[in-house]
Protein backbone atom coordinates (compact mmCIF):
# COMPACT_ATOMS: atom_id res chain seq x y z
CA UNK A 1 0.00 0.00 0.00
CA UNK A 2 1.35 3.46 -0.57
CA UNK A 3 -0.73 5.53 1.19
CA UNK A 4 -0.01 9.67 0.46
CA UNK A 5 -2.03 13.12 2.00
CA UNK A 6 -1.97 11.78 5.59
CA UNK A 7 -2.77 14.46 8.11
CA UNK A 8 -3.14 12.52 11.22
CA UNK A 9 -2.47 9.31 13.29
CA UNK A 10 -4.15 6.06 10.78
CA UNK A 11 -4.36 2.64 11.83
CA UNK A 12 -4.16 0.33 8.60
CA UNK A 13 -5.29 -3.30 8.97
CA UNK A 14 -5.04 -6.23 6.40
CA UNK A 15 -7.97 -8.13 6.70
CA UNK A 16 -9.23 -11.49 5.17
CA UNK A 17 -12.06 -12.28 2.80
CA UNK A 18 -14.75 -12.44 5.84
CA UNK A 19 -13.52 -9.70 7.44
CA UNK A 20 -13.14 -11.37 11.07
CA UNK A 21 -9.59 -11.66 11.20
CA UNK A 22 -6.79 -8.69 11.31
CA UNK A 23 -3.84 -10.75 9.12
CA UNK A 24 -1.32 -7.37 9.47
CA UNK A 25 -1.96 -3.80 11.39
CA UNK A 26 0.30 -0.64 10.60
CA UNK A 27 -0.09 2.75 12.63
CA UNK A 28 1.12 5.55 10.66
CA UNK A 29 1.29 9.35 10.79
CA UNK A 30 2.85 10.31 8.07
CA UNK A 31 2.87 9.81 4.32
CA UNK A 32 4.10 5.76 3.92
CA UNK A 33 4.67 2.85 1.72
CA UNK A 34 3.42 -0.60 3.68
CA UNK A 35 4.79 -4.26 2.84
CA UNK A 36 2.36 -6.74 2.93
CA UNK A 37 4.78 -9.68 1.88
CA UNK A 38 4.20 -13.90 1.82
CA UNK A 39 0.46 -13.37 1.35
CA UNK A 40 -1.43 -16.45 -0.21
CA UNK A 41 -3.29 -15.98 -2.82
CA UNK A 42 -6.98 -14.85 -1.96
CA UNK A 43 -9.52 -11.76 -1.10
CA UNK A 44 -8.19 -9.23 1.30
CA UNK A 45 -9.85 -5.66 2.27
CA UNK A 46 -8.24 -3.00 4.08
CA UNK A 47 -9.73 -1.17 7.04
CA UNK A 48 -8.68 2.43 7.89
CA UNK A 49 -9.37 3.80 11.22
CA UNK A 50 -8.61 7.43 11.80
CA UNK A 51 -7.19 7.47 14.91
CA UNK A 52 -8.27 11.04 16.40
CA UNK A 53 -6.86 10.85 20.00
CA UNK A 54 -3.75 9.67 19.03
CA UNK A 55 -4.17 6.36 21.20
CA UNK A 56 -3.17 3.82 19.15
CA UNK A 57 -6.70 1.87 19.50
CA UNK A 58 -9.85 2.09 17.92
CA UNK A 59 -12.49 4.00 20.21
CA UNK A 60 -16.12 3.41 19.69
CA UNK A 61 -16.88 6.25 21.58
CA UNK A 62 -19.35 7.27 24.65
CA UNK A 63 -22.44 8.23 24.94
CA UNK A 64 -22.17 9.68 28.30
CA UNK A 65 -19.17 11.61 27.82
CA UNK A 66 -21.27 13.25 24.17
CA UNK A 67 -17.95 11.49 22.48
CA UNK A 68 -18.43 9.76 18.69
CA UNK A 69 -16.47 7.35 17.45
CA UNK A 70 -13.42 7.07 15.32
CA UNK A 71 -14.34 7.24 11.96
CA UNK A 72 -13.58 4.19 10.05
CA UNK A 73 -13.41 2.91 6.36
CA UNK A 74 -12.66 0.26 3.87
CA UNK A 75 -10.67 0.85 1.00
CA UNK A 76 -13.18 0.77 -2.20
CA UNK A 77 -11.63 -0.36 -5.45
CA UNK A 78 -12.83 1.49 -8.56
CA UNK A 79 -14.91 -0.89 -9.49
CA UNK A 80 -16.87 -0.73 -6.23
CA UNK A 81 -15.54 -3.86 -4.57
CA UNK A 82 -14.08 -3.58 -1.66
CA UNK A 83 -11.98 -6.95 -1.91
CA UNK A 84 -8.84 -7.05 -3.38
CA UNK A 85 -8.61 -10.27 -5.27
CA UNK A 86 -4.38 -11.34 -5.39
CA UNK A 87 -3.72 -13.95 -7.16
CA UNK A 88 -0.72 -16.57 -7.05
CA UNK A 89 2.74 -14.99 -6.95
CA UNK A 90 1.91 -11.17 -7.68
CA UNK A 91 3.00 -8.27 -6.83
CA UNK A 92 -0.17 -5.30 -6.18
CA UNK A 93 0.42 -1.98 -5.43
CA UNK A 94 -2.74 0.50 -4.25
CA UNK A 95 -2.31 4.06 -4.18
CA UNK A 96 -4.39 5.64 -1.38
CA UNK A 97 -5.14 8.83 -0.71
CA UNK A 98 -6.45 9.20 2.47
CA UNK A 99 -7.41 12.90 2.79
CA UNK A 100 -9.85 12.19 0.20
CA UNK A 101 -11.04 9.20 1.79
CA UNK A 102 -12.01 11.34 4.97
CA UNK A 103 -13.13 14.16 3.28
Amino acid sequence: LVLSNVSNKYIIDLLNEKRDKVLRSYIIDKDSTLPFPYLKAGKYSIRITEDVNRNGIVDTGNLLEKKQPEKVLFYKLEDGSFLIDIPEMTELEQNIDVAEMFK
